[in-house]
């Protein structure tokens, strides 16, 4: 079954479990009702019968209470199946080259990185948003990051998307829990925030944890015997209250801000027994889970779910009455305070790694659905003798629409290949299809092509100069501060890989083609590798002065009025240019 089938296939079963929730809400708030009016009766029957209106005050509160806690869950059920249904539908958008349902990432966008303004990575439909399903920010944050520097663990990154792209329903689950949580809470803040070190208690407060129920309860006692006047009950009471009141201030700003990370410690609980359950289908392949959370889901889910206990403790005081007999009886305060600073003693060390290691997971989610929706998809092989070869490559933006496949290689002896061609032909598309090949491969990511080996390289492109500069001055000073970043690169002995779009633009024609081959020489000579797209056929004579050069070149077809491409790879230089010919069908000459 094809990803589109599968995703409409599963929209339509998801349907059906949704209408059938709707109807199971539905009678459940019926049946509620029916034991509220039930209450009313029952209680208006028994009134003035102690023990009868008691027991159906009782019967009536504990199934009130049954029935609230399955709507509750009901109704969280219902939503995941919302989201899901949803879900399928982004995949099936995207499936048709629709990305606009995934952030863009455009706060990401940097003119000075080595290649990502160049290749439309942060914009909306582009490649980022192709790529995308993550959750949360520092999920986003980390599918940025393998993007732009690579991973020097591909190998296992390609392993694991591999793992998960054969457990899409799962990944779909594992997705929605966390949008649900995230739309009912708002903005929440990471667990690495939270002020471990205004967690501590004193010494003192350990003591008064033991000495306050003991007062408190003794003092009830000694009042109900009367062996002790109102007036020093009172006071006893009051001295339970000393030690909650003195660290009030502090107690309310710990408990705000263990608000501030609930949502968060939801999305953890649910993703952490979401991948306990995934671990637990075949164990020896999912030891990379625990590797990169630094411990087990389950493990992780427990203390989760204990700090999240401390915080529903930590909102009980919020209700003034409770609060003051808790914090009478119980010390209640001080209670949470030391139970909190015994769970950051125990995890404060662990919780970077834990946000860290799900934020990766999710990144490997998202590839992992790009590598389901792509079977076509390949992963890179190394290449150790320093040659290169790329079969069957598409830009990934155009996979949908079964573009023109086209290769590239280079051998050992060979290091550029000077692109020529006329407008519209192809070569900017090719530049970047050859660029999101080499970044998927250097992040791990499934790369489109049916075949790809390459070592392992620096990407480096100048292929859009920033167009706000209008004078020829500027621009051509940014081309050259470009192309002064490339050759430090270069001269710092990386193994670098350029991709040049018609270089130094902003000078005359002479300058140009002099400045490009001397340029050119020079990062042949210092071992960089890559590709030159040139409209300067005379940078076609380094082919004939150094075999290290070699030329190919995309054509246009001219029949009569009509032009037309083939978009294909052709070897050599082109004869065929189309300017004039675009100029005179635009009625721009005459």
């Amino acid at each position: 079954m094809g990803a589109n089938q599968y995703y409409q296939s599963n929209i339509s079963t998801l349907e059906s479990e949704k209408m059938l929730l709707e109807r199971k809400l539905k009678n459940y708030r019926l049946v509620r009702l029916i034991v509220f009016v039930l209450t009313l009766i029952g209680g208006y029957l028994a009134f003035g019968h102690l023990v009868m209106f008691a027991s159906v005050l009782f019967v009536s509160i504990f199934l009130f209470l049954v029935i609230v806690a399955k709507y509750s869950d009901l109704k969280i059920e219902s939503e995941i199946v919302k989201t899901k249904i949803q879900l399928n539908q982004f995949e099936i958008n995207a499936l048709n080259g629709n990305f606009s349902d995934f952030h863009s990432g455009e706060k990401y966008a940097n003119p000075k990185h080595p290649f990502s303004s160049d290749l439309d990575l942060f914009k909306k439909n582009g490649v980022f948003a192709f790529l995308n399903r993550t959750t949360s920010e520092l999920g986003e944050k980390r599918l940025v990051s393998m993007l732009l520097d690579g991973n020097e663990n591909a190998k296992e990154v390609s392993n694991t998307i591999e793992i998960l792209s054969k457990n899409i329903v799962w990944a779909i689950h594992f997705r929605a829990v966390a949008l649900i949580n995230s739309r009912e809470n708002g903005k929440s803040k990471l667990l690495t925030s939270l002020p471990f070190h205004s967690f501590k208690t004193s010494s003192w407060m350990k003591i008064a944890k033991l000495l306050i129920p003991i007062i408190a309860f003794c003092s009830l006692i000694l009042f109900n015997l009367d062996l002790i006047s109102s007036g020093l009950f009172s006071l006893l009471i009051l001295l339970t209250l000393v030690p909650s009141s003195i660290e009030l201030k502090n107690t309310n700003a710990i408990s705000n801000e263990l608000s501030v990370v609930e949502e968060r410690l939801k999305i953890f609980k649910d993703q952490m027994n979401s991948l306990n359950e995934l671990s637990l289908l075949k164990k020896e392949e999912f030891v990379w889970i625990e590797v990169m959370l630094g411990a087990k889901p389950a493990e992780i889910k427990h203390e989760i779910d204990l700090l999240l206990k401390i915080l529903n403790r930590f909102n009980t005081r919020n209700n003034l009455l409770l609060g003051m007999a808790f914090n009478c009886f119980l010390g209640w305060d001080i209670y949470q305070r030391i139970a909190l600073e015994k769970w950051a003693q125990k995890n404060k060390g662990q919780v970077d790694i834990w946000e860290n290691g799900l934020a990766k997971i999710e990144a490997i989610v998202s590839i992992a659905f790009v590598r389901y929706n792509h079977p076509e998809t390949i992963y890179a092989k190394d290449s150790n003798n320093h040659s290169m070869s790329m079969k069957g490559m598409v830009h990934p933006l155009l996979a949908h629409a079964k573009s023109i496949e086209n290769d590239f290689q280079l051998d050992a002896s060979k290091q550029f290949m000077i692109l020529t061609g006329p407008n519209m032909a192809g070569k900017s598309t090719y530049l970047r299809a050859v660029a999101c090949a080499v970044m998927f491969a250097n992040a791990g990511f499934p790369i489109f092509a049916s075949e790809f080996s390459c070592p392992n390289v620096q990407l480096y492109t100048s292929m859009r100069t920033s167009d706000d500069l209008s004078e020829n001055s500027s621009y051509f000073f940014a081309e050259l501060s470009r192309l002064r970043m490339i050759m430090d690169a270069v001269e710092s002995d990386q193994h670098v890989f350029v991709l040049l779009d018609e270089i130094l633009k902003g000078t005359n024609s002479k300058d140009k083609e002099e400045g490009s081959y001397l340029f050119m020489e020079k990062m042949q000579r210092l071992g960089a590798k890559g590709i030159i797209a040139t409209h300067d056929l005379s940078l076609c004579l380094l082919e004939s002065k150094n075999e290290a050069f070699f030329t190919g070149h995309f054509d246009s077809i001219i029949k009569g009025n009509e032009l037309t491409f083939d978009y294909k790879l052709k070897k050599g230089i082109c004869q065929n240019m189309n300017a004039s010919f675009l100029l005179k069908k635009m009625k721009l000459t005459d």
